[in-house]
């Protein structure tokens, strides 16, 4: 990934607060919008409980799909909309680690309504390393990187 593509899809992260996150399950996949973070790196960042059948997938199954867009802010009839599918590996993050605080601050730093949820012992976070990315901004200025 160059220093473009990077700059850009950064830029796309910090804009929205909310991406989908596709996992598979046994029999079918489930997708799920809920608050996102990124690392510098570009990793993806969720919250979940232990329990929610996402966070099983992926314990299961930790090869997931992640959408982000911005067709809250674009205009969909015109299809100018900035997007990523990235493609990543799932991995829980320890509780009670220093990868676990230093996520959890990046986490709550953009999604600082999020906080109430850290309270709960069945609280999980995960990150998304990302491995293939596909990218568009409107209809031209678009790319399809492997990491």
């Amino acid at each position: 990934m160059n220093a473009e593509q990077k700059q850009k899809l950064s830029d796309l992260f910090a804009q929205e607060n909310l991406a989908v996150l596709i996992t598979q399950g046994a029999q079918w996949p489930t997708g799920t919008m809920q608050a996102f973070a990124e690392t510098d790196q570009l990793e993806l960042l969720f919250i979940m409980r232990f329990s929610a059948e996402k966070f099983q997938n992926l314990i299961a199954h930790p090869h997931v799909t992640v959408l982000v867009d911005t067709r809250d802010v674009g205009s969909v009839a015109t299809f100018e909309i900035t997007r990523a599918a990235v493609q990543g590996v799932a991995s829980e993050v320890p509780r009670d680690t220093p990868a676990w605080s230093e996520f959890k601050n990046v986490f709550l730093k953009k999604n600082p309504f999020e906080a109430p949820f850290f309270a709960n012992d069945t609280l999980r976070m995960v990150r998304v390393a990302p491995k293939r990315i596909s990218y568009a901004n409107g209809i031209k200025d678009t790319f399809w990187i492997e990491l």
